[in-house]
């Protein structure tokens, strides 16, 4: 149980890093360290490592335009939040959530994709916690200290 609650959380951070920056010059690419995670977590043979790394690839390029956006408009949120501009802070919201939607529907079809090619033991050690890569973080979809809800 242990276990699937640092694999889960690991790849909903990584996931949701993999898809919304670039690394920082010097790094290594987020998706790369997530790749690196599945493979050793789940045992991974070299057709999934491929398509773990295309689907993630994929991923990143249709979500490029909208998370450079989206850092963009939480730094103007931040400003607007020191300064208490409080229509500047409606605004900045309404926008920032307008532009989350299709990540997140890209994050949840990747993490379909990346489901989907998993076998039946690897689904199995997953568990439910998969639907963590469509929420981007720890805690959502899953109570702290617990494990994830029943379906």
């Amino acid at each position: 149980m242990k276990l699937r609650l640092v694999l889960v959380s690991a790849i909903a951070v990584m996931m949701t890093a993999a898809l919304s920056a670039q690394p920082p010059a010097g790094r290594r690419d987020p998706g790369q360290r997530l790749e690196n995670i599945l493979t050793r977590s789940l045992n991974l043979n070299s057709t999934q490592q491929n398509q773990v790394h295309t689907i993630l690839a994929d991923a990143q390029v249709q979500s490029q335009g909208s998370a450079a956006q989206l850092r963009t408009l939480r730094s103007s949120l931040i400003d607007a939040i020191k300064t208490n501009n409080t229509a500047l802070i409606d605004s900045l919201t309404l926008q920032i959530s307008q532009l989350e939607q299709p990540l997140e529907a890209i994050r949840s079809k990747a993490a379909a994709q990346i489901y989907a090619i998993l076998t039946a033991d690897q689904q199995t050690k997953v568990g439910n916690g998969l639907g963590l890569l469509m929420g981007g973080g720890f805690g959502r979809g899953m109570r702290r200290g617990g494990p994830p809800p029943k379906q």
